[in-house]
Parts: structure tokens; sequence; C-alpha cells
């Protein structure tokens, strides 16, 4: 849009009994078109990203890890258990309080894999929830009322040095959305939301100075190329690195919410048998406990009645995090001595539903020895969610990190 110069002419007035000739002045006038507006993509995009990081502070005991552990004590196997876990004893471990200067990771394990998803909640008022039980963080506002979780992936720095630990440390996760995007005709459109959170603990090696006033010092690199999957894991003195995408959807029509839009759908079936696969059936119980532990009151996990009248499923959904800490648990099974996951990629691609069978299943690539591929079947067999993990070494020198 181009503006149109207008010049003023001289004028002459009178001021205290004088002539003054007021100077022509140039003054620009923008025309009648209007700007073309940006379209629905690019201006969720704008509005998203540039909301500000969200900083969530933790104080990182054991006891949310241990509350997890009794919640997946009955649903897997012993040899999927956390290191230190038994069902002998279930009371709460006592964090061990030291001052010792030695390494963390000789003081106290390191926070099993996926267990972060306990801590770090989101911390917002109940008047902040959507209808749905969902926060408003991520939220791109209506008519997209309903969110389900599409997938992510997971970096873990190798030095266990900078790795979580369950022995009181302070930690910080730094979450942003770094990316929005739309998919569908107009109309029908669905909004992705890529969100990127960087977690990091403050020990005795990278503590912030005594008497420090101004805001956390950074951790590990600020760029957003730390979140591109098979970097394997160079984080700095981060923990790990973590993105979710999310995926919010307009109100489901009536047509769209009956017993015949509930049927099971068909999915892909695994080309391969599994080395190794867990079967469980999830119940509403587990859905409630873990729901509780991670500080989520979205309904669809919740109330079985919301899920079939309001959103048109049959039963109440998995969550997509548990999916996550299931396939991490059975993961870390099939691990060999010295081999550490530094990162882990993954996608639900159908619903799994309560008290519904699913089978967590792990085979090692026979032709990438560092490579596994992860992925839950649904009762029918086929691919619910679908993940690969990349592992190393877990003999990375400390000066590399």
């Amino acid at each position: 849009m181009k503006p149109t110069t207008l010049f003023y002419d001289s004028r002459i007035c009178l001021c205290a009994g004088r002539q003054v000739s007021i100077p022509r002045r140039r003054v620009q006038k923008f025309s009648t078109e209007h700007t073309p507006p940006l379209s629905l993509e690019a201006s969720l995009r704008k509005e998203l990203t540039s909301r500000p990081v969200n900083q969530i502070p933790e104080y990182l005991s054991n006891t949310n890890s241990h509350l997890l552990n009794l919640t997946l004590a009955d649903f897997l196997p012993p040899s999927c258990y956390a290191p230190g876990f038994s069902r002998s004893d279930l009371q709460t471990p006592r964090a061990r309080m030291t001052a010792n200067l030695g390494p963390l990771a000789n003081e106290e394990p390191v926070l099993p894999l996926g267990h972060h998803l306990v801590y770090f909640p989101p911390q917002v008022l109940n008047s902040e929830l959507l209808p749905d039980g969902t926060d408003t963080l991520h939220w791109p506002g209506k008519p997209f009322v309903r969110r389900l979780w599409t997938g992510g992936t997971l970096s873990f720095n190798r030095n266990s040095t900078f790795q979580l630990h369950t022995n009181n440390m302070s930690a910080m996760c730094k979450e942003e959305i770094t990316n929005a995007w739309t998919k569908g005709g107009e109309g029908e459109e669905s909004v992705f939301v890529t969100i990127q959170r960087r977690i990091g603990g403050f020990g005795q090696f990278y503590e912030p100075p005594r008497g420090h006033d101004g805001p956390p010092p950074e951790w590990g690199p600020l760029d957003r190329s730390s979140n591109q999957w098979g970097r394997r894991s160079k984080l700095g003195k981060l923990a790990l690195v973590e993105t979710r995408n999310l995926v919010f959807l307009k109100k489901k029509g009536k047509d769209q919410v009956r017993p015949g839009s509930q049927l099971l759908r068909s999915a892909t079936k695994p080309a391969y048998a599994p080395d190794f696969s867990v079967s469980l059936i999830p119940t509403q119980d587990l859905l409630f406990r873990f729901s509780a532990l991670t500080f989520n009151a979205h309904r669809i996990h919740l109330e079985k009645e919301y899920c079939t009248k309001v959103e048109g499923y049959r039963n109440l959904l998995v969550h997509g995090p548990l999916s996550l800490v299931l396939m991490l648990s059975v993961l870390r099974s099939q691990l060999k001595e010295g081999e550490m996951l530094v990162e882990f990629e993954y996608r639900n691609l159908v619903p799994l539903y309560a008290e519904e069978k699913m089978n967590v299943c792990i085979r090692r690539d026979p032709e990438k020895e560092d490579k596994l591929d992860v992925w839950i079947e649904d009762p029918k067999g086929g691919y619910a969610v679908k993940g690969t993990a990349l592992t190393d070494r877990d003999d990375f020198p400390e000066s590399k990190s």
C-alpha cells in the first residue's frame, strides 16, 4: 500500500498583531486501500511464538518419582521398574543430604527416564483453566477448543554430572512456543503447536552465585537448534531438551458424536516382531493417578461421559505423556550395561483407551546397534504410538559435555 503525499499551502495568520507565514509542511495520508490481513496460520504463528518464555522452578525431591513408580508397579514387570524401586518397601525413600563435594551422580541416582514429566507442571490458577480442563498457556483461542498430544522428541545430556538427580536439587524448566501451523481447508483447520522445554538443574557445579538477585543464569544452548533430534545431545549444562507437539481442534458436530463414530479405527501393523514386549490394560485409576501427578485436569482422561458425549470418544483416553513414560520404562529394561538413551522421537498415531489392551514393544535395529524401535500396539495389533531411540555408551568424558 503506497501513501499519498499531500502538501498544505503556506497560510497567513495574525499573531500578536503581526502577519506570520506558516511554512508549507508535508503530510502523509494513507490511501483508503486496506493492508491485506495475515493468513490464519501466519497470525497464529506470530501471536503464539511471541508469548513470553514460561519459567517453571522445581525442587527435585524423590517424592514425585517414587509416586510414579507406585503408580506403574501393577502394570509393568519388575524388569521395567526404575533402579532402586522395590515392591517390598513402598515407603518414600528418604532423601540423603550430604555435604560431600564429589560428583552428584555418586550421591543420588539419576532421575529415571521420563520421570521429569511428573515435575515442572503448568503453574496456573483454576480460573485459568478452559472448560475441558486444559490451561491457556499454549491455546490458540476459539474456535479451537479441543487439545490432543501428537508426539515429540527428547534429548538427554550424556554427562551424568548435568543430568537431573533426586537429591533435593533446585532445577528450572524454560518453556516456549517455537512454531505453529495449520492443516485443513478453510473452515476445517486444525492448529499444531510445537513447544520446547529446556530443563537444567542448579547443583554445586553450576549454581547461581550467592546473593544473586538478577534473573537465573542461562545454562546450555539458547538457540533453537538444540531441539533438533539426532544431534546426540550435546546440551552443555542442560539436563535435557524436550519438544512437545500439540494439536488444537474445533468442537465436534452432533453427527460426529454418536455411537457409530466411536468404532475402532484400523491402524498400520508393524512389519516385524518385537524383541521384547509388555502387555497391559490401563485402568481408570491409573489415568487418575497420573493426572494427579502431572497436575493435569484435562477431562478426556477423567470423565467418561465428557469423552463420549462431548469429544466423541468411546472411553477415557490414555495420556500422551503416560504412553511416553511406559515406552521409556520398557526401553530402559532393554538397554545393555553401560548403554544410555540420548535421543528419543515418537508420534501418537491413534488414540489409546482405558480398559483396552496395549502392547509396549522394543526391537533393536539389526543393522544399527545404537538404534532401537519402540512402539505401542492397539488392541488389534496396529501402531498406536511409534518411536525411535538412539543410544550411546555411558563413558562420555565430562570435559566434552
